[in-house]
């Protein structure tokens, strides 16, 4: 029998296998690569967009009103358009969700506004979820890295659904990966899609809400929005180690003893 090898402070341990970290490596860092190629080629749109039509756009966004007459002048492509916007930022979660409510709303009114992006959220977060179901883990390894993933299943397994309803409900560092988390837990679609609604409406809501009355902004209403807008978004990013915690020890329900 073979002997395994000493040293000075007793057994060597074989080197652990590389390979598969490798993998997982790689396979973060093409998921990495897509989502980047395709904000790129988002932002060069836009890019080219002002650059071939930058009066007439100005002067949508000047005049609302004209704006969605123009809209509204689509039809059904209209509310396709923006289903397929909202379910496009939902299935490659780094896209800024807000963004979309607010120009929505901003196009075509709260009322219409919300109903089309409610639908899109629901019809996005589906997607990630039976993607999710169907491939598991071979699909996360292109979205986060393994020990992340790990650190969540192990979160999600101890809190449970109230744990994923928080990270629905208030932003936080998972984002919409949360849909794909889902998807590895055995949470029935009904109750998903229900927790989905009931998690993003609010959020949805002020954001189409703000632009829908944005219509009737000068410049220092604008002024203001950005201000504020600015500084949510640097109190988030140098907060989310918090937000995540708050939110651990939030769905953290203790359990009563049973009685004797």
């Amino acid at each position: 029998m073979e002997r395994p090898q000493t040293g000075p402070t007793g057994p060597r341990r074989s080197p652990p296998d590389s390979s598969a970290h490798g993998f997982e490596r790689q396979s973060h860092r093409l998921g990495a690569t897509i989502t980047f190629v395709v904000i790129g080629l988002l932002l060069a749109g836009v890019v080219l967009l002002f650059v071939l039509a930058g009066d007439e756009v100005w002067r949508y966004f000047r005049n609302p009103t004209e704006l969605r007459q123009l809209v509204r002048g689509w039809g059904p492509g209209a509310p396709v358009g923006i289903v397929l916007l909202q379910v496009i930022q939902v299935v490659i979660a780094p896209l800024p969700g807000n963004v979309v409510s607010f120009a929505t709303g901003y196009a075509i009114g709260f009322w219409p506004g919300i109903i089309w992006v409610m639908a899109g959220v629901i019809l996005g977060a589906t997607i990630d979820f039976m993607l999710a179901r169907l491939l598991g883990r071979r699909l996360m390894r292109y979205l986060m890295p393994e020990d992340r993933l790990a650190r969540l299943d192990s979160v999600i397994i101890r809190r449970g659904t109230f744990y994923l309803f928080l990270l629905l409900l208030v932003p936080n560092p998972v984002g919409d990966l949360t849909y794909y988390l889902a998807g590895l837990t055995p949470l029935p679609v009904p109750l998903y899609l229900m927790l989905v609604f009931i998690g993003r409406l609010p959020s949805n809501v002020l954001e189409c809400w703000i632009g829908s009355r944005a219509v009737e902004f000068g410049w220092t209403e604008w002024g203001i929005l950005a201000a504020v807008a600015v500084a949510f978004t640097a109190a988030y990013f140098a907060n989310q180690g918090r937000i995540a915690r708050l939110l651990e020890r939030w769905s953290h329900i203790p359990r009563r003893p049973r009685a004797s």
